[in-house]
């Protein structure tokens, strides 16, 4: 078995894991305080990546891929797993968009805000698991 599928499934796990208790919770989808359509999107983001994940576990873990076809899925297992954290580093550029409503309520990760911390190690460990895959690992 190689690490590479290893790690990739991590990524998917975690993201699915991660994302469903940062956003499935009262501070969001059930958020009383936040607009009707806001939740809805917030609830169907969710499941797109969520979607996106599962797809990604089946690709890694499906039986009887041949050798080209196996290629295939793990770049698009770490594609799909980098997807879903890299849009929070533009989405900070949008005006009076913020990766928490009020500054410092988040914990800090070397004074970086903990939900910044997925964002930016889930896809490094992608490509980190896409290199390993290269090299026959």
């Amino acid at each position: 078995m190689r690490i590479s599928r290893l790690i990739l499934s991590g990524a998917a796990i975690g993201t699915i894991i991660g994302t469903g208790r940062a956003d499935l919770n009262s501070t969001h989808v059930f958020n009383p305080a936040w607009p009707p359509h806001a939740r809805f999107h917030n609830a169907t983001g969710w499941g797109t990546v969520t979607g996106s994940q599962l797809l990604a576990l089946w690709l890694l873990w499906r039986p009887g891929q041949q050798a080209r076809d196996h290629d295939t899925a793990v770049t698009t297992a770490a594609l799909l797993s980098a997807a879903a954290w890299v849009p929070f580093f533009p989405a900070l550029a949008i005006s009076g968009a913020g990766v928490e409503d009020e500054p410092g309520h988040l914990p800090r990760v070397a004074g970086v805000p903990v939900n910044l911390v997925p964002a930016a190690l889930i896809p490094a460990s992608c490509a980190l698991a896409y290199l390993l895959h290269r090299h026959g690992r």
